[in-house]
């Protein structure tokens, strides 16, 4: 064999050991991906389900209500928000953070959305007029993550319709109880 054929199979090898290494390369950073992906989400799921958070949530659930009220009105516009709006800015700023992850593609916003798109556009239903009126001191750009966020929600849950495989037949039982709990007068909520 001739210098300049295994020149030519040494060249080769050395490609197909380069695209390779390139193909690895790129299966790990997919798996990097996914793993910080699973990582943030489940940082998120903990958030939620704190007891500070939940009581965050306990207030967001009123404000529409108090929204009514002129004094309280004024007490969203200033800067800094008083210590007893503190659960405003508490649930805002993680949905904001949730936000920002997706804007940015760090997560995926289908992914998202399919786990959290009706909680996310609660949260928002209920926070919009607050935030409304304290962008009127902080700007537009109070938030826009959270409602960019509510707004990719908004969309899922207009286009989406069950994520269960429609090929696999569902095992649940039937709801035994839903004639006799529809005649039932409806359970009043918190306001």
């Amino acid at each position: 064999m001739s210098l300049e054929l295994w020149s030519t199979i040494a060249a080769v090898g050395t490609f197909v050991v380069i695209t390779a290494t390139a193909i690895a390369a790129v299966i790990q950073l997919r798996h990097m991906r996914s793993s910080n992906q699973i990582t943030i989400l489940n940082d998120f799921r903990i958030a939620t389900e704190d007891p500070e958070f939940r009581a965050a949530m306990q207030f967001i659930f009123t404000l529409p209500h108090k929204l009514d009220d002129a004094g309280f009105r004024a007490m969203l516009e200033s800067d800094p928000v008083p210590v007893e709006l503190y659960p405003i800015n508490r649930v805002g700023r993680l949905y904001e953070l949730f936000g920002f992850y997706v804007n940015r593609g760090i997560l995926d916003a289908d992914m998202v959305c399919d786990l959290w798109a009706p909680v996310v556009l609660g949260a928002w239903e209920r926070m919009a007029d607050a935030i409304v009126v304290m962008r009127r001191t902080r700007g537009p750009e109070l938030l826009e993550n959270f409602e960019y966020l509510a707004l990719l929600s908004v969309r899922y849950l207009e286009r989406s319709q069950s994520v269960y495989p429609k090929n696999l037949p569902r095992i649940a039982p039937a709801d035994r109880w839903a004639a006799q709990d529809a005649a039932k007068p409806p359970i009043p909520t918190r306001s």
